[in-house]
Parts: C-alpha cells; sequence; structure tokens
C-alpha cells in the first residue's frame, strides 16, 4: 500500500547526461531539494563501465529519486549499481519512487520532471503512477489518496497525527493550486527552455551602474542574497566533484583534477612554477615597528589563547541526534535509501547550528548568514522527520523507536525556531 511512482527509460544520447545533470539540479535546488551528482567506475578496472547521473531527495518524507544512468544509458536504481558496473542489463529496469509521505506537491514536481526528461532526453520514457496524476493531472483525486493512505496505515496514524510533515489536507485549494503552477513554471524554465549560460564567478573590480548609488541592504535583502550565494555554491560543489571524479578516473592526480575543476568554473590557478623560480620570498613582518605597540593582541599568540563562546545547547541536542542515527544506521542491514538521508539530514542540522551560533548577530549581514544556516538546519529537521516516517514503514525500526527519534527532534526544532525569530527581530 502505497503512492508510488515507477518509470523506466534509456537516454537518446548518453552524451547529454552531463546537460541533463545540471538542468535537472539546477531545478532540485530552486525548489528547495538536494541532488548529488554520482561518479561509480567498474571494480575491474574497465573505464568504460561507469555509472553517473543524480541522486536527489526532493523533499522531507519522499524515498530517493534516482536518475542514475548506466553506462548504456539506462535510467537505473540504486540498488543495482554494482550491477550496472559490472555487465549491461538485458533489458531497461523499473525505477520507483514511494511519496506517500510527502506533499502533494513533491509527488506533481516529480511527475513534470519526467515529463520533461522524457520531453528533452529520453523519449521512450515510461511512466506507472500509482495516483494516476501522470494520466489524468487530477491534484483533488491525488490528494484524496494521499490523504486516505495516511490514515489507513494503522500503524503510521498516531505518528502522523503527533508530527505531521504538513498540513495540505486542509489548506485551501487554491494555495495548492498556485504552488502546482510554480512548480510547472519552473520545470519549464529550467528543463525545457534554452538553458541559461553557466554562473562564473564575479569580478570584484566589477561595479554596474545600480552600485553608484550604494546603499546598505535590508535584512531582507541580505537573505535574498545569502540564499542565492549558497544555492549558486552548492550547484558549483556537484559540477566540480564531477569533474575531479572524472579526472582522477582518467589518471590524473588529485591536485591536477582539481585545478581541471577549478579552470572550468572559471576560477584563476596562481602559477607555483613561475613563483618557485622568481626566488622571491614575502616580507615578514616583525614587531618592532613604531605602530605595532597599538595593535591588538593576536588571539592566536601564546599568552593570549584563542577565546570561543560555549557550544549553544541545540548544537549538542543536534550532535546526540547525529550520533544515535549514525549508530543506528550502522545497526540495521537495510537498502531503504531513508537510511542515508537521515544521516545526512541530521548532519545538516548539525552545521546549520554551528554555524548560526558562532557568531554575534551585531549586523544584518550577521544576521542573514545566521538565518541560511538556520534555514539549512530546518530544512534538514523536516528531511530527518520525513525519514523517520519512511524508516518505520518499512519496519526497520519500530514504533516505539520511531516515537523516541521523534521527541528527540522536538526541543530541537523549538530552538531552531527561537533563534530564526532572534535573527529577525
Amino acid at each position: 500500500m502505497g503512492v508510488t511512482i515507477h518509470y523506466r527509460g534509456t537516454l537518446d544520447d548518453i552524451g547529454q547526461v552531463e546537460a541533463m545533470e545540471d538542468r535537472v539540479m539546477d531545478l532540485v535546488f530552486s525548489l528547495g531539494g538536494r541532488a548529488t551528482i554520482w561518479r561509480s567506475y567498474s571494480a575491474g578496472g574497465d573505464p568504460s563501465r561507469v555509472v553517473r547521473g543524480l541522486i536527489i531527495d526532493l523533499e522531507p518524507g519522499q524515498d530517493t529519486f534516482s536518475l542514475l544512468v548506466s553506462p548504456e544509458g539506462h535510467l537505473m536504481p540504486l540498488f543495482q549499481i554494482k550491477d550496472a558496473e559490472s555487465a549491461p542489463f538485458d533489458e531497461p529496469p523499473y525505477c520507483f519512487v514511494k511519496t506517500q509521505f510527502g506533499s502533494v506537491q513533491g509527488h506533481v514536481a516529480i511527475v513534470h520532471i519526467l515529463d520533461a526528461l522524457g520531453q528533452q532526453y529520453c523519449s521512450n520514457l515510461t511512466i506507472l503512477d500509482e495516483s494516476e496524476y501522470h494520466e489524468t493531472r487530477d491534484i483533488d483525486k491525488l490528494a484524496q489518496k494521499m490523504r486516505f493512505l495516511r490514515t489507513a496505515i494503522s500503524t503510521m496514524a498516531e505518528g502522523l497525527r503527533e508530527h505531521g510533515l504538513n498540513k495540505e489536507a486542509a489548506e485551501d485549494p487554491n494555495i495548492l493550486a498556485t504552488r502546482i503552477e510554480r512548480i510547472a513554471r519552473l520545470v519549464q524554465q529550467k528543463l525545457l527552455a534554452a538553458p541559461d549560460p553557466p554562473d562564473f564567478p564575479a569580478d570584484a573590480d566589477e561595479v554596474s551602474e545600480e552600485d553608484d548609488g550604494w546603499r546598505e541592504p535590508s535584512l531582507e535583502e541580505e537573505v535574498k542574497i545569502m540564499d542565492e550565494l549558497r544555492r549558486k555554491n552548492d550547484l558549483r560543489c556537484e559540477r566540480m566533484n564531477r569533474r575531479i571524479a572524472e579526472a582522477t578516473a582518467s589518471g590524473l592526480s588529485v591536485e591536477e583534477a582539481f585545478e581541471v575543476a577549478m579552470r572550468e568554473e572559471g576560477f584563476s590557478i596562481p602559477n607555483r612554477d613561475a613563483s618557485d623560480q622568481s626566488g622571491e620570498k614575502p616580507e615578514i613582518a616583525t614587531s618592532d615597528e613604531p605602530w605595532s605597540e597599538s595593535l591588538p593582541q593576536h588571539p592566536f599568540d601564546s599568552d593570549g589563547g584563542l577565546e570561543r563562546g560555549e557550544t549553544h545547547a541545540a548544537v549538542e541536542q543536534a550532535q546526540a541526534f547525529l550520533s544515535t542515527a549514525i549508530d543506528l544506521v550502522d545497526r540495521a542491514s537495510t537498502r531503504s535509501s531513508f537510511a542515508s538521508i537521515l544521516t545526512r539530514a541530521s548532519m545538516d542540522i548539525v552545521g546549520g547550528l554551528v554555524q548560526a551560533t558562532s557568531d554575534g548577530m551585531d549586523n544584518n549581514l550577521d544576521r542573514a548568514l545566521a538565518i541560511t544556516q538556520l534555514k539549512r538546519a530546518l530544512t534538514g529537521h523536516a528531511y530527518a522527520r520525513g525519514a523517520l516516517f519512511g524508516l518505520r514503514r518499512e519496519e526497520v525500526i519500530t514504533t516505539a523507536h520511531s516515537q523516541e527519534l521523534h521527541q528527540q527532534l522536538k526541543p530541537i526544532l523549538t530552538t531552531i525556531h527561537e533563534l530564526m525569530e532572534a535573527a529577525w527581530a
């Protein structure tokens, strides 16, 4: 019992894998999800048997969405990576993604993404949607079926009422329709329209006409800038990881591969050979200069010590939950994608809280940085809760264990909200 989307197909041109990865990844990040570029190679050393593509966590509560591609160009599920590295499939395998513990718009987003992939990259793509949304585009029917399933699964019903992931059942249909329209627009823009040129680092010396009358950005503007920078950095990081993996597989050293990736992203690489041959040595400042007496003591001086604030209580709670999640995954012999989702989500909670609480909030820039990282922690929290529903549904954990883990997450969520309120105040 569930709501599952099944799909299979073969890329028309395997040479378009990178283009597909970049465009889908941009869309997923724009929708608030996560995407990881995958490269793995045959254990036997055959460079032609490379599995590539994307591993996507589109939203909390959903199963991991696989857009991995076999060496022959077939879309393939995560658990068949080793099989694909070893030998060709007899026929394109079926992939699937379970969506019943996510939101209605999350299910809709996957259907629209697959439709766009069928138009752009995979003309023989077959899609079977158990909710029938793919065939009918009936939002009301999809929402009704998802509500029914949440009520019908008796072992989960109490947990869903207490720790529900979303409130779409009670939302205004117009709000839901607006969200669906946004998904459709983003899919059109990111996957079906002409691709945007790549983002390269801006020249620090460039000043636009709008910058001539400089003013201090508002907090809302700073947050928007930080969110966009984080999205672009996430995209750039995945592209660089892809190039480094491919370059090292071709025989380059890690250092050489890193330089290749840096150049492709538009970064300049210092000429180390030229600086070594010049024989010039940088001047080292001494404390004998008259003006040096007015400088404050360096925090790393032997007598000064580096003062750090105490670890925030929420960070300690998040670290404890991360430790529990890692232990759970280590002990559970499961192929469930929810296990890896839980681990990554727990890391995002810790990372977001550590960075959000490491500095003060003395100005808008500090506050914007904190808000962006708190959003990261909040997203991780939602994914962790969604993963727990999936793990319980697949009987990887018991009802009692699930409730215990939810209780661990409760105070963390409260603190994230309090910190967010303080940052916006």
